[in-house]
């Protein structure tokens, strides 16, 4: 049965019970396991795994896995065991998919809101409950993970109220050369997710914004002031098609040369 039928289906079941649920607009591109398969052809290691994933529900947009792969293999060679942090656990199958690909070393810990999360995960994966942009449930993730944070991952709520003040409090904890990952940035676009083009509040509008702080070396006063901790802290910023990738590493002052007679 196809993934659009089965909807359909749901739908007439919800309609009948008086419990009509919330359509989503990214069901417009859903694909089924089968047809997923029958269409791709595994180009990389993670690519590999998900799509022989066969535990517990996982969900990602098929091009995250190639982005994914392009900036996660270098921490994946890292000698230390790499601390992971992922907002928005649902069916708990992601959690096992970055398991099975960062090693058993790894410690992994998923924020969700929903309290059924806790139940959906292996022992050696941690699910803290709570709201993704509250200070307290974000603090005890790190304590989680010892401390600190070499990845995060935001598939939590898809609502710029949340996702700011995420990132805001998360991205001067993560380590220096660790990852800030927020997938689904067309969720910024969609009225369902309180998005719209060009709409303040939205993650899209926040990452313009961080395009002028990357280029603090370069303001004067106050918006310097402002802007040097994410410059100096900041290899690059990556727009991607739904992803947005923001690469840590300590940064010296940028000087300008020039060779030759």
């Amino acid at each position: 049965m196809s993934v659009s039928f089965g909807r359909k289906i749901q739908a007439v079941i919800d309609r009948i019970r008086g419990k009509e649920r919330q359509t989503d607009p990214a069901d417009a591109w859903s694909r089924s396991p089968d047809d997923a398969r029958r269409l791709v052809q595994p180009a990389g290691a993670l690519e590999a795994l998900f799509y022989g994933h066969r535990g517990r529900i996982a969900q990602k947009w098929h091009h995250y896995l190639e982005i994914y792969e392009r900036h996660f293999e270098p921490l994946r060679q890292q000698e230390e065991p790499l601390r992971i942090l992922e907002l928005g656990v649902s069916r708990g199958g992601s959690l096992e998919v970055w398991r099975k690909y960062f090693g058993p070393r790894a410690r992994i810990v998923g924020i969700d809101i929903d309290p059924e999360c806790a139940q959906r995960v292996d022992p050696e994966n941690t699910v803290i409950i709570g709201d993704q942009s509250d200070p307290a449930v974000l603090s005890a993730a790190i304590e989680r993970l010892g401390g600190a944070i070499d990845l995060v991952i935001d598939d939590g709520s898809h609502l710029g109220r949340h996702q700011i003040p995420t990132f805001e409090y998360l991205y001067p904890r993560i380590s220096e050369r660790g990852i800030y990952v927020c997938e689904d940035l067309h969720c910024s676009y969609w009225p369902t997710h309180e998005g719209g083009l060009g709409r303040s509040g939205t993650f899209a509008e926040h990452t313009k914004t961080l395009i002028d702080r990357l280029q603090g070396w370069y303001l004067d006063g106050e918006a310097q002031a402002a802007a040097m901790p994410f410059a100096e802290t900041t290899y690059g910023i990556f727009f991607y098609l739904d992803v947005v990738v923001i690469e840590k590493r300590p940064i010296r002052r940028p000087f300008h040369v020039q060779m030759g007679s």
